[in-house]
């Protein structure tokens, strides 16, 4: 999916940008390979909208007025700590013939069998980071857990199967998503005592001889 966000060049800098957030425009810079360096100011409403919707896979075209728009990702997005007002962002121009490293969510699909036998599921990491040409980078890296059967199967990096055109950097160790056993029954089996143990363990200490 493809997204376009209307920019205007910024002459204020530095402390001043305060004045330019207050009137409902974000600061935003534009570089990359093969173009000069672009301060940009990006009505706010419509950045934040786009920038949730777009996440960091998806192109987004910066138009400057009539010109051709230049293909981005966000890069590195500011938010106030307080707010989450987005305070600034850099967009990184792409060449859509060189290939673009980037992290992409997890998404967790399917339901596992174990589960229906209270069978408790445990993720790993939650992004992978992958190599692609921009037009071919997903949204989410999808996770079928369905073939995750017994307590104690698990998914890895490794066991993932991409198309040919996403080159996998993660490490191939990294784990995706087990399903462990009950917790609460696995618990009371290490901490339950033998049939009788308790009650002799009470008389060994009620008839120990005082010293």
């Amino acid at each position: 999916m493809a997204f376009e966000l209307k920019a205007e060049l910024r002459n204020v800098t530095g402390k001043k940008v305060k004045v330019l957030r207050r009137s409902g425009l974000t600061p935003a810079e534009v570089y990359g390979q093969g173009i000069d360096n672009l301060s940009i100011q990006i009505d706010s409403k419509t950045l934040r909208r786009v920038l949730h919707e777009a996440g960091n896979t998806n192109l987004i075209g910066i138009k400057l007025g009539r010109k051709k728009a230049v293909n981005t990702l966000a890069r590195d997005i500011q938010y106030d700590p307080i707010s989450q007002d987005v305070l600034h962002v850099d967009f990184y121009a792409v060449n859509m013939s060189e290939t673009v490293v980037v992290s992409v969510p997890i998404q967790i699909v399917g339901e596992t069998p174990a589960e229906k036998e209270g069978g408790v599921i445990v993720t790993g990491i939650n992004e992978l980071e992958i190599e692609a040409l921009p037009g071919d980078l997903p949204e989410t890296i999808e996770v079928d857990i369905s073939k995750l059967e017994n307590f104690g199967d698990s998914l890895h990096v490794e066991d993932l199967d991409l198309p040919d055109n996403i080159t996998i950097l993660s490490s191939p160790d990294s784990l995706l998503v087990s399903v462990q056993a009950p917790r609460a029954v696995a618990q009371e089996e290490e901490i339950e005592p033998e049939e009788g143990e308790g009650l002799e363990s009470a008389i060994e200490t009620e008839e120990a001889p005082e010293e």
